[in-house]
């Protein structure tokens, strides 16, 4: 597994002790990309003393992280989950709930997928906010999901204690590819989701979709796609095809 292909998530932390503690376990087990979409809470001054309070939270983060503090300062924030998306080939969310139409994984599992697929892409794990994780929304762009299997009595878990269970598997999966990877370069996110947003207007335009539900008929779609694990070059011949139509539709 080529660990340096793949990126821990963090989609809206609101704990500075939890961003730090994930930086502490992903050092522990090799991984040393972490990505994070800033929450609402990050934009403008800090709410005590001077700076701004995303300095403010990371520094926080820092004292938790300890000797993993270097992650945090080459992690890469950005304003939209798309943006944190954009160059991975393949996504998986965690989650505990059972969103239809995606495989579902538990982590050990997902480390083999992993091993297989950052030997031809890039790789993104994503997690939740810690109060109600991701979104149905959030959870469109992942090609699989992966939950933990814990006792029904308590299914929520911590999320540093989250991602140190995944890094764990990450860290000690076999370096053996499994059978059947994907033919030539597989398709970015940043791609695919331009696709989408042109898809999306287009079909609107034509009546196609229901304009108070678009997302309706296009998670289905989305998850056709991500079925058929496109190639980079397929996904462009699609997007190719569909500024043709708009030609002709305009």
């Amino acid at each position: 597994m080529d660990l340096s292909r793949v990126t821990i998530v963090l989609h809206r932390p609101s704990s500075a002790e939890n961003i730090g503690a994930v930086a502490r376990a992903m050092k522990n087990f090799g991984l040393s990309r972490l990505a994070i979409v800033a929450p609402p809470s990050w934009a403008g001054p800090a709410r005590a003393g001077h700076g701004l309070a995303r300095e403010h939270v990371l520094e926080r983060a820092r004292k938790t992280a300890r000797k993993a503090s270097d992650l945090l300062e080459a992690a890469h924030v950005h304003g939209e989950l798309r943006q944190a998306l954009a160059s991975s080939t393949w996504t998986c969310g965690t989650t505990s709930r059972e969103p239809e139409g995606r495989p579902r994984l538990d982590p050990r599992a997902l480390a083999g997928e992993v091993a297989r697929r950052s030997a031809h892409g890039e790789v993104a794990i994503l997690f939740g906010e810690e109060r109600r994780g991701l979104s149905d929304e959030e959870l469109d762009p992942c090609q699989a999901v992966c939950s933990i299997p814990t006792r029904p009595a308590y299914d929520s878990m911590n999320l540093a204690q989250a991602v140190a269970v995944v890094a764990y598997e990450l860290g000690t999966a076999s370096a053996a590819p499994l059978a059947g990877p994907p033919p030539g370069e597989p398709a970015r996110s940043q791609t695919v989701e331009a696709l989408w947003e042109r898809l999306g207007g287009l079909l609107g335009r034509t009546g196609y979709l229901n304009p108070q539900n678009p997302e309706h008929i296009l998670g289905d779609w989305r998850r056709l796609l991500a079925r058929a694990e496109p190639t980079q070059r397929e996904v462009e011949l699609l997007v190719a095809a569909v500024r043709s139509v708009e030609r002709l539709v305009r």
